[in-house]
């Protein structure tokens, strides 16, 4: 009698599950890595855009109006002035640079716990709203270069810490 033996053996079937195991670990380790960088990448493009941002709000403001009540902050429907100015240096959040036109932000989703307002500003690594976090902007001019500083005020790690841009 002659036995007819056809199909894997329980060796071959597990060599092969091994190999596609360790091809999967490899291609989820590469796309993890992609995604992270993708992530860094989006945000230090927010950085340079809340930096321009505040370049631009900088040269619009009117220092003689010390209460800075041409820029409005709108949260939760609430509107009301969220700028200090004083001599070279305004004192504001990043909300009001979406609430103003400076910053182009995210349409709101009326996410649990966000402002209410129609655009929002995110924070590309976490998704939260980074709206909030309170922004020094200061305009320094030194040997024919002038330079905008930003500081974050707030000690919270949401918030971006300090970043500049120099123009010539």
């Amino acid at each position: 009698m002659k036995l007819d033996n056809k199909g894997f053996t329980l060796v071959e079937v597990l060599a092969v599950v091994v190999i596609i195991g360790i091809l999967g670990g490899v291609a989820i380790t590469g796309v993890l890595s992609a995604i992270n960088t993708s992530k860094d990448a989006s945000y230090n493009m927010m950085i340079s855009d809340v930096v321009t941002a505040s370049e631009s709000m900088y040269n619009e403001v009117d220092f003689s109006d010390t209460d800075g009540s041409v820029f409005q902050y709108n949260n939760g429907g609430n509107t009301g002035i969220k700028i200090v100015i004083s001599s070279n240096t305004i004192n504001t959040n990043l909300q009001t640079l979406v609430s103003n036109g400076f910053l182009s932000g995210e349409e709101n989703g009326n996410k649990e716990g966000s402002n209410k307002n129609n655009r929002i500003i995110l924070n590309p690594k976490t998704r939260t709203d980074i709206g909030d976090c309170e922004i020094t902007i200061t305009k320094i001019v030194e040997n024919n270069t002038t330079t905008y500083e930003v500081k974050s005020k707030s000690s919270d790690s949401k918030c971006p810490t300090s970043y500049e841009k120099q123009v010539k």
